[in-house]
């Protein structure tokens, strides 16, 4: 288990990560937030790249600097380096001095992406450098993987083969920690979700009970209404907006009543529609934004 508790990094005023605290187990764990939310940071605390300006990092145990605890981690960075005019196998080989990887498992995973052995990795489109990277990760024997942006410039196809590449790791025994702005595969394949806003933890929980907060609504009002109407009738407003004549807004569920805006604004369409996964992320991160404030460093 990977233990944070308290876990803070300055780089100069500014706090990248503010106090997190979070024990990280066994399964996969979505890591979500806005661009500078600390997401990155956070994943080079845990794996000793970054020492902390307070908290702590314990690994099986052992404190996160430690060799002991280095070795338990395989971290992929949103720019991982490439060694110039090797290829996929020269690389492993390379890598192969920071820790251990399945030369067998690396080659299998390569083929089932349909990735050449033998051309520079250099000469690789991006989606084609991710993929190659990917495939050394699942090849670690770390316990622990953390996969900054883990799916960018990949296409549908390899990403449903990722995911189950994933999911099979995470079923022997593996912890995947996963930085994406792809929503829509992580929700299908995260059982847990960590939020960040400004570098704090803002929201901790499974997939079934994100964005339960939340509710959305499509309307049509004979005349245009405002969210500031609806806010001065007592309903907590995170999203509104106008598409043609057609009036989309979510809501807080607490307490939330149809009746009052039936009454006042004589709506010709009232009626609750579902959030898709990018939409409910990109909620709560308004929501956590809303609530947190700026940094307070």
């Amino acid at each position: 288990m990977i233990e944070i508790s308290g876990l803070s990094k300055y780089f100069g005023n500014h706090r990248a990560v503010n106090a997190f605290s979070a024990n990280l187990a066994t399964g996969v764990i979505g890591l979500v937030g806005e661009n500078g939310a600390g997401k990155s940071t956070l994943f080079r605390l845990i794996s000793g790249v970054y020492h902390p300006d307070a908290g702590t990092v314990f690994i099986d145990g052992f404190p996160g600097y430690s060799k002991e605890a280095k070795a338990r981690v395989f971290f992929l960075s949103d720019d991982p380096y490439t060694p110039h005019g090797m290829s996929p196998m020269q690389m492993l080989a390379f890598y192969q001095g920071l820790g251990n990887f399945d030369t067998d498992e690396f080659k299998k995973i390569l083929s089932t992406f349909g990735m050449p052995f033998d051309r520079p990795v250099s000469s690789f489109s991006k989606g084609m450098r991710r993929q190659t990277f990917i495939a050394m990760a699942l090849s670690s024997d770390a316990p622990y993987l953390l996969l900054d942006e883990a799916f960018d410039g990949l296409d549908p196809l390899s990403l449903e083969t990722i995911r189950g590449e994933l999911l099979r790791k995470a079923g022997k025994g593996k912890t995947i920690v996963i930085s994406t702005h792809n929503v829509t595969v992580l929700h299908r394949l995260a059982d847990r979700f960590l939020l960040l806003s400004n570098g704090r933890l803002t929201k901790d929980g499974d997939a079934q009970h994100l964005g339960v907060e939340f509710i959305k609504y499509q309307a049509v009002f004979p005349s245009k209404i405002q969210d500031t109407d609806l806010v001065s009738m007592g309903y907590r407003i995170v999203s509104f907006r106008y598409v043609g004549s057609v009036c989309h807004f979510v809501a807080l569920d607490e307490y939330f009543e149809e009746e009052p805006i039936r009454n006042k604004f004589k709506p010709l369409l009232l009626e609750k529609v579902p959030i898709d996964p990018d939409e409910l992320m990109a909620l709560e991160m308004l929501l956590a934004k809303s609530e947190g404030g700026a940094d307070d460093a």
